[in-house]
Parts: C-alpha cells; structure tokens; sequence
C-alpha cells in the first residue's frame, strides 16, 4: 500500500508541479499586464518554486533508493539544507502575498500610489491597459487620472467609451485574485514536497535500508540495557533467597561440621546430647550418701 502510494504521488508530483509553475506565470503575467502593486520578483520566486521543490524531492528519493542498497551516505546534509531553505523560501513567499489579499481596506493606499505613478509618468498605455480590461474609467471615479490625459480638463473616458463606472473595485479585486494565486501555489507546493517526503519515508525501501535499521538498533539499545540491569537484579534476589543461613545459639561456632548419615552429608548443623541428664544423677548420689549416714 504505501509503496503503491510512493509511486503514485513520484507520477502525480511532476505534473502538479508543472500545473502549479503555469498558474504562477499566469499570475505574474495579470500582475504585469495590469501593473498591479505586486512585486514581480515575488511572482518570479513563484514560478521558481516548483521546479525547486522537484529537485529536492528527487534528490530525496534517490537517496532513499541508493540508501536501500547499502552505498554509502552522501547527501544526507545537504538535503536538509535545501529543504530547510525551501521551506523558508515557501513561508515568505506565501506570506508576502497573504499581504496584498487581506484586508481588503489596506489595499487602497497601494492601488493609489499606483495608479499616481502612472499619471505622473504619463504612462497612458498601462492606464488604457486597466480600463480596457475592465470596461471602466479612471481609478476613484469616472473622471479621476483618467485616460485619455487633458491638461486642466476632466477625462473624457465615460463619454468616448461609454463608461459609467471606476477601476478601484475591479482593479482591487484582480490584485486580490493574482496574489492568492501565488499564495496557493507555495501551499500547494508545500503539501506536494511534504506528502512525497512522507510516502518515501514511510515506504518499505526506507523501513528496510541499512539506514533506518540503524537508527532502530540505536533506539533499542537503551531498552535492552534495561532489560539487563532488571534480569540482573532479579538474579541476585533470587540467589540471596537461596541461602540457608543456620541459626545457633553460639556465634563463635558457626562452621559446623556436617553429620554424616547414612554415608551422606547433612546440610543441617550437628546437634549433640545435653550433659544435664548426667549432672542430675551425681546430684542424687550425693544426696543418698548423706541420709545413709
């Protein structure tokens, strides 16, 4: 199953990524063809990404592969290195155009400043480029910075084309479109590296290499010390418990000498006849002497 899967996401990723690097020129085409407030280079970094984040996942499959037959241990590091740095590079890139999505009301300031930098530059091609697009004139109203330019006078845009509403909102909502196109294109690519690096992680060709095997005995080894120290102290309880230890009312005599019974040795103490029973009768003697006389 998971190697199935492995094989799936290694065909379906290159295509995702190719689809995903077309949506990227495409936003960064809108940005340029309507001069939105988007940094280009932001939309470049975008189409980069994909192809960066195929080459990382490619190199981490084949190392998984070349690990799997035991060679030697070669891009280890700078694997890490790369995805390290893509990830970054992924929540920059999709931060930056989190900023030109919301709130919506921040958005006006750079519109404007845009918008002025096209009327002071007497760029009338990139105006007439927005209000072509969008069937509008001027950017807060009909007559505001309007193409085409009459020194002194209003625009007459709503009366040559027949318009009756501004390019802010329009405008606004491309800039909004464009950049979230650029935010989804670092998620999706994030998701892509992410669920590639998972499936070959958790494939049999990983789970079996002499990597993974390893890395498993170093994790199991503390357990087995464990086990050692535990089997050990287990042992010398049992041992102590085993010890028959005599008692006798004479600390000073505690070897004794085994009794043999039977021609075999005793393993109790040797136990001799009490010399009371004797003093009795000496005591007996004495006394009948004294009454005989």
């Amino acid at each position: 199953m998971a190697s199935s899967l492995t094989r799936s996401l290694l065909l379906a990723g290159p295509i995702i990524l190719l689809v995903l690097t077309g949506v990227a020129g495409y936003a960064y085409s809108q940005i340029r063809f309507l001069h939105l407030p988007v940094p280009q280079a932001l939309a470049l970094f975008t189409v980069v990404l994909p192809f960066i984040t195929g080459i990382s996942t490619q190199g981490v499959y084949n190392f998984v592969q070349r690990s799997s037959r035991s060679e030697p241990y070669q891009l280890a590091i700078p694997l890490v290195v790369v995805i390290g740095f893509q990830l970054v590079y992924e929540t920059i890139i999709a931060t930056l155009a989190l900023t030109h999505m919301i709130p919506p009301a921040n958005l006006a300031c750079g519109l404007n400043d845009q918008w002025q930098k096209m009327y002071r530059d007497k760029n009338g091609e990139a105006i007439k480029a927005i209000q072509d697009s969008f069937n509008c004139c001027g950017l807060n109203s009909v007559v505001d910075r309007a193409y085409p330019f009459v020194n002194g006078k209003p625009s007459k845009c709503a009366t040559i084309f027949e318009r009756n509403k501004s390019c802010f909102g329009e405008w606004r909502k491309a800039e909004q479109t464009n950049a979230g196109l650029l935010f989804l294109v670092a998620l999706l690519v994030f998701a892509v590296k992410a669920g590639s690096i998972i499936s070959l992680l958790t494939s049999n060709t990983w789970t079996t290499s002499r990597w993974t095997r390893h890395f498993k005995r170093l994790g199991s080894e503390p357990h087995r010390d464990e086990e050692d120290n535990r089997a050990s102290m287990r042992g010398l309880i049992e041992a102590n418990a085993q010890e028959d230890e005599p008692y006798t009312d004479n600390p000073g005599n505690a070897a004794e000498t085994p009794v043999v019974t039977n021609g075999s040795h005793s393993q109790g103490p040797r136990v001799e006849p009490s010399q009371l029973g004797d003093d009795h009768n000496e005591w007996r003697e004495e006394r009948d002497q004294e009454q005989g006389h």
